[in-house]
């Protein structure tokens, strides 16, 4: 359950038509975070300035769960030849690994009447995959935090519990013993893979 604020709950209760937009915030690996929104005009909002005319974004829909799933969403972003991420056109950027390692944070905004922001609500966020690029299309995959919790835990690994450290390619325990250090094997499966 997301909660919002007493202003934006009487405003969805009250009203048939809302005016609702996406903010979209794209943070690089280097520390650059870069703002986009889906509205007609540029978005204010936390001293951060939403753009809308630089890229078209277009996004898949997404599902809010009462627990905890493995999600992804797909981003379509539609760009200019001369669309820009920093100093390199964005298609060059998605090829060249600038977009690896960013993570992407979609909000909704919602508007009142004169166009002044009522609330934003935290939709979605994950790290950011490159799925397709070429042409004026980049098709970016957006994976949520949880994607780990999907994955079988693996077999046939030993899992030692103790204190190791590595110095200089070594491997040395620790000076410390610790009497709840174990090593178990996990049961291998009856076939056996070569």
């Amino acid at each position: 359950m997301k909660s919002v604020s007493e202003e934006l709950s009487n405003y969805l209760n009250r009203e048939k038509n809302m005016i609702c937009n996406d903010l979209i915030e794209l943070h690089l690996a280097d520390g650059t975070v870069l703002y986009y929104t889906n509205a007609d005009k540029t978005v204010e909002y936390n001293g951060n300035i939403y753009k809308h005319n630089e890229l078209l974004l277009q996004r898949q829909q997404v599902k809010i769960n009462d627990c905890l799933v493995v999600d992804t969403m797909t981003v379509t972003v539609f760009a200019k030849n001369d669309a820009k991420i920093g100093n390199k056109g964005i298609m060059l950027a998605a090829h060249d690994g600038t977009l690896d390692r960013a993570t992407l944070q979609l909000k909704r905004c919602f508007f009142d009447s004169d166009f002044n922001i009522l609330d934003v609500l935290g939709v979605f966020g994950g790290n950011v995959e490159v799925k397709k690029c070429a042409g004026l299309r980049l098709e970016l995959t957006v994976k949520a935090k949880t994607q780990g919790l999907s994955q079988e835990f693996p077999r046939r690994k030993y899992y030692p519990q103790g204190a190791y450290t590595t110095t200089g390619g070594k491997v040395t325990a620790s000076s410390n013993d610790s009497e709840s250090c174990i090593i178990a094997p996990f049961v291998p499966l009856k076939e056996v893979l070569m």
